[in-house]
């Protein structure tokens, strides 16, 4: 289960960006620190922006910045995150599954990085 927190802020900015669309139409995370900013990215690139993508949501007023606070990013080998990202991808939106279904894959994700 080391990679819980880190499965929670890839959700998190999943989740983001899935509101940032219609209907809701909510900016939350800043482009360029974003869910599409990681979806371009691979290697030691992608690894990298994660890394920066914590830090600076770290420093952020209000809700989002007390999220991602002091956030460490563990995942050093640049293939898990990868796969992290494209499973978070593969999933339908989160917005707007049913808590008991959210949970289900959630779990999924934590049980998969536990291998």
């Amino acid at each position: 289960m080391a990679y819980t927190e880190q499965i929670t802020f890839l959700l998190f900015l999943k989740m983001a960006d899935e509101q940032s669309k219609p209907p809701y139409n909510k900016k939350i995370v800043p482009n360029g620190l974003d869910w599409a900013s990681l979806l371009k990215l691979d290697g030691e690139a992608i690894e990298k922006h994660y890394r920066h993508i914590l830090d600076e949501l770290g420093k952020k007023s209000g809700m989002l910045g007390a999220i991602f606070k002091k956030a460490r990013q563990d995942i050093q080998n640049p293939a898990t995150l990868r796969r992290f990202i494209d499973e978070l991808t593969d999933t339908e939106n989160w917005s707007s599954m049913q808590a008991d279904t959210k949970g289900d894959i959630y779990e999924g994700l934590l049980e998969k990085s536990a291998l």
